[in-house]
């Protein structure tokens, strides 16, 4: 996953609104929401190749998502996958076992990442970063926030302040209308100035259109892309909606999954 819209403690009727694209490379395969977990029941997206998710939520309204650090990319490659940490985390069923997950993961075993974690009464992110052999924490305060491939409300990408823009935009209309200005802003292709896209802090050894590409909030290039989405609402201890697409938002296909979250 590359860009999580979080809307927390701003909508009238839900403490939390969540608001995800994924990007990936389409030669990866990948399932679309199913169960991942019984006891909790989880309910998220299944990456084929390795068997991890990139997000998911628990019917108690636990919440976890990832996205990958840029920068990453001359690391060479890990020896486990940053999908593992979600589905454990999931797995984990409440934040304070999360926490205590996280308390013991070898960070350095697994690529850079950006972990999103949380419910309805508590939101924070985990952050993988080379040379640190723990995750470093940080609280997300109430309001509109965007978290992409680097720390939480990074203005140095230009996709954050237009998903922010998008985001606040819609933020506080009733359910209906915050469904269609969050799958309007993560189907958004706006592109920013090269310059702004390729500026000292970008990677810089990937050609310039690329760059500029990535810098959309729905991705299309001839390898890669954005994925998938989700939108999903949560009140303390339930979901009260998880909507999903399996296809790149653009295209259309939203679905209600929710109900896969029904215990037997």
């Amino acid at each position: 996953m590359c860009t999580v819209l979080i809307l927390r403690n701003v909508h009238p009727e839900w403490p939390l609104v969540l608001a995800a694209n994924r990007d990936e490379l389409y030669a990866r395969p990948a399932h679309g929401p199913r169960i991942l977990s019984d006891s909790p029941r989880a309910v998220g997206g299944q990456d084929v190749e390795r068997g991890g998710t990139w997000m998911g939520v628990t019917h108690e309204g636990v919440f976890v998502g990832l996205t990958n650090q840029r920068g990453a990319r001359g690391l060479g490659p890990a020896p486990r996958s940053r999908g593992e940490v979600v589905l454990r985390a999931l797995q984990a069923g409440s934040v304070e076992a999360i926490e205590r997950y996280l308390g013991t993961l070898p960070a350095p075993e697994f690529l850079p990442f950006n972990l999103l974690y949380g419910d309805a009464r508590v939101l924070r992110v985990a952050y993988a970063r080379p040379g640190h052999p723990r995750l470093l924490h940080e609280d997300v305060p109430p309001g509109v926030h965007v978290l992409p491939n680097d720390n939480l409300d990074n203005l140095a990408l230009p996709k954050v302040a237009r998903a922010h823009a998008l985001a606040e935009a819609a933020a506080r209309r009733p359910w209906p209308e915050l469904v269609t200005g969050l799958q309007a802003a993560l189907s958004d292709h706006a592109l920013p100035p090269r310059e702004a896209a390729t500026g000292p802090l970008m990677e810089n050894d990937l050609p310039a259109d690329f760059l500029q590409q990535l810098q959309a909030l729905c991705i299309h290039t001839q390898a890669y892309g954005t994925r998938s989405s989700a939108i999903v609402a949560l009140a303390p201890g339930r979901v009260g909606h998880y909507l999903a697409t399996d296809t790149a938002p653009c295209q259309g296909g939203w679905r209600d999954v929710t109900g896969l979250l029904a215990t037997p």
